[in-house]
Formats: structure tokens, sequence, C-alpha cells
């Protein structure tokens, strides 16, 4: 907020020392032309006294003097207020004048360094201030906001449009509403709030709108949930997998021992064969689960080494390459030159890159196209290597997209949902990060980001 400006009374704008020294010359100069004055008469009587004798006209000349020397007092007087007036009233404009420009300089250099995006729009439609925060937030320029009307920056349907279109005709205002917006290439969630701008009647004049990109708050407060719910699953799955763990195994004992002797007894019904084997593939499956369990309950040892990516990702190829044929997948890779080894443990790197591609594969039930790249990028001045795994898939569902990480939450019939949890939690224990963005029909594309050795950039010569 501006700091209130203290409020002068009309006497304490006058600058006491300036009018105390005008009104000082100004009786020198009256006491001046009174000494002359007076001068001049006291010559004159002098004078006709040696004569002995004055005429008539002289006194009448006198008192004509006294008149014309009141007279210039007055219009001394007159001219000199007139002065102070005019004075003190540029004096008072030219202090309101340098106010109104700090304030206004105050107001500029606000609206520049605030980190929200400011739009104010008039009642005619016209975007009349923008700050650099709301032109990098929207990926316009300054020409291309200013001065024109909120219809031709905003094309129709646009979310923004509509908002703006609810605030102005029909004073509907929002506040903290997310909402897409695609910048670019790439897909972004804007929080956008309006008000009524208003002028010095107290009146509208317009709307004020704050934007604020919060792509990557998102994206935080979903790690943050899922990492609470990890937690959580951490502290009962411990307690869990070992209570179940020994009725399980004596069913899976028991079972066995049944088919035996029921088999020695002169062999089994085909119904009681098909309960058998669902009981006993039942079993596995809660014992693939319980392992699961496990893996969240005991941190996993991690053997931390230089690891090179290309030949894990070599490796891994000729893993999938015979899975890939089967199913009329086209797997292609496509790894830099000079890759510098990431910092990490070997196999789970490789668990997480081979969970990632079986979902793939799942995903594109009638063949497809899957590719393997890799970069070098910087992730918040730290420079990773990003390896990008793009599918030709059904894709996910935006509301399915921020809960992938969620354990035992899966859109597969038969899954777990724990592939993708481990996978999160491997990447943190590498203090990595793994994202998926993915559009229904299009596909889907998942971004691991792990980071990379510094000795070896000294070696490779670039700068970390």
């Amino acid at each position: 907020m501006f700091r209130p400006i203290a409020k002068a009374t009309l006497f304490r704008r006058i600058p006491y020392r300036l009018i105390t020294s005008l009104i000082l010359i100004l009786a020198l100069i009256v006491a001046v032309l009174l000494l002359v004055s007076l001068e001049q008469e006291k010559l004159l009587l002098q004078g006709f006294a040696q004569n002995q004798g004055a005429p008539t006209e002289l006194f009448q000349a006198l008192w004509q003097s006294r008149h014309d020397l009141i007279g210039i007092t007055l219009l001394v007087f007159l001219v000199s207020a007139i002065g102070i007036a005019a004075l003190i009233t540029f004096l008072h404009y030219d202090g309101t004048r340098r106010t109104l420009e700090e304030v206004k300089g105050l107001a500029r250099t606000i609206l520049e360094s605030i980190p929200t995006g400011v739009l104010t729009i008039n009642r005619n439609g016209h975007v009349t201030a923008v700050n650099p925060s709301a032109v990098a937030t929207l990926k316009r320029s300054t020409e291309e906001l200013l001065g024109h009307s909120y219809e031709q920056v905003f094309p129709k349907g646009d979310m923004i449009r509509l908002v703006l279109d609810g605030a102005l005709r029909n004073n509907n205002h929002v506040d903290h509403y997310d909402m897409p917006y695609r910048a670019g290439d790439e897909p972004r969630t804007i929080r956008l709030a309006t008000a009524d701008l208003t002028g010095d009647e107290g009146r509208p004049v317009g709307v004020i709108v704050l934007l604020k990109d919060v792509t990557e708050l998102l994206a935080l407060e979903r790690r943050v949930r899922i990492a609470d719910k990890l937690a959580a699953l951490h502290t009962l799955s411990a307690g869990v997998a070992h209570e179940l763990r020994n009725p399980l195994s004596a069913m899976d004992l028991n079972l066995h021992l049944l088919d035996e002797d029921l088999k020695e007894r002169g062999g089994l019904a085909p119904d009681v064969a098909h309960y058998l084997q669902v009981v006993n593939a039942e079993c596995r499956r809660l014992s693939v689960i319980l392992d699961n369990f496990m893996k969240f309950a005991r941190p996993t040892s991690m053997g931390l080494h230089e690891v090179d990516l290309r030949t894990v990702i070599a490796h891994i190829m000729a893993l999938m390459q015979f899975e890939a044929q089967e199913r009329k997948i086209h797997l292609k890779e496509r790894v830099e030159e000079g890759l510098p080894p990431v910092w990490g443990d070997e196999t789970q790197i490789s668990q997480v890159l081979v969970n990632i591609l079986v979902n793939a594969f799942q995903a594109m039930p009638d063949g497809g196209r899957c590719s393997i790249a890799t970069q070098v990028r910087r992730n918040a001045d730290h420079p990773c290597v990003e390896i990008v795994v793009a599918d030709t898939g059904v894709g996910i569902k935006q509301e399915d997209l921020s809960r992938l990480f969620e354990p035992f939450y899966t859109t597969k019939t038969s899954g777990t949902g724990l592939g993708l949890a481990i996978a999160y939690r491997i990447m943190q224990d590498h203090g990595g990060t793994i994202r998926v963005s993915s559009v229904p029909g299009g596909g889907t594309t998942v971004v691991i980001q792990l980071p990379v050795v510094a000795e070896s950039l000294e070696k490779l010569g670039v700068e970390p």
C-alpha cells in the first residue's frame, strides 16, 4: 500500500522565511520612498523660507505629492501581495506535482516488481495497464496487450475471455480460480482473480485482473500429498506385511498338501481342480502385493555409484525388444553422444525404466511406437540427464494424471497400483524427478530427470 500523505493546512504550506524576506524588502522600499519624499519637501520648504514667501500652489503640490506617495505605496503593496500569492501558488503546485510524480513512480515500481501478473481493463474492454509478470505468464508481448481490446487478445472460447465477459458485463467476479491455459506448446494452469477497478469518485471504471502461473505449485502440492500418503503407508505396511506373511505362507503350504493328498486318493474333480487353481493364483497375487508392501516398509539398500545410462538403456532395449515385437510395437532409442554419468543405483534405475516401458506396452494393445530419448538439461540451475519415454497408446484421462503416483491407484483391471508409486519413491531416493503428461487418444510421455555427477561435468567441459 502507499503511505498516506500527511494532510497539510493552509498556513503550513506558506514559506514563512520567503514571505518575511519579501516583506522586509517591501518595507525597505517604502521607507526609502518616504525618506526621499520627505527630503524633497524639506528642501522645498527651506528654499521658500529663504525667499520669505510661499505661493499657494506649493501646498497643493505638497498635498498632491503625499497622495502620489500613498498611491505608489499601495501599488507597491498590491503588486507585492500578488507576487507573493503567485509565488506561493507556484511553490504549492510544484510540490504537489513532485509528490504526484513520486507516487506514480512508486506505483509503477510496485506494479513492475510484484510476482503476480496484473491487467487493468476499462469499461470499453481495452487493456490499460500490464506488468512484466502478466507478460511472462501469458507469453504475450506488451505491444500485443496494451491498448487492445481483450476480445482481440484472447480468442473466442478462451477461458480468460469468458471470465472477463462475466466480470465486465454481469459483474461476476472470480477468486483463486484455477484454469487451464496453453502458453506455447506446453499446457499450463493459471490461477485467476478479478475485482472492480474504482476511480477517484468510488465508481467502477473497469476491472483489475490478477493472474499467476501455478503449474509448478500444483505439481509440488501433488508431490506433497503423495509423500504424505507414502509416509502413512510406510508406517502401516511393515506391521501389515509381517502379520499377513505367516498365515499366507501357511495357506500356500496347506493348499499344496491338500492338492497332493486329493490326487493320491483318486484324482480331482474338474470343478475342485479349478477351485484350487483359483486359490493358488490369488495366493501368489497376495504374495506379490506383500513384496511390494515390504519395499515401502524397509528402505532398500542402494549401491550408489556412477551409472552409465547408455549401458543401462542398451540393456533394457535388448531385454524388451522381444516383447515389443510380439506386441507389434516399434521400439527405438535416441541417446546423445558423450552423455555424462549419473549418481545412483543401476538396478533401481533399470526397474523404473522397465516399469514405464511395461505400462507403455500395455497402453498399446494393437501395436504402435515407443521411443526412449536422452538429453542434458538444467533443472533449478543443477544439470541433470533427462530420459523421455513416449508412446502412441490410448493415453490417460486428465482426472487420472494427478493420482498416478498414489499407492493402490490404478486404471487397470489386474493392476496393484504400486508400480508407479515404487518408481516415484526410487526417483525421490535418487534426488531425481518423474512426471507424466498425456492426452487421451494421443499417447503418453514420461520424463525422468537424474542428477549428473559433478566430476563428469568438469571432464566434459560443462559449467556446473
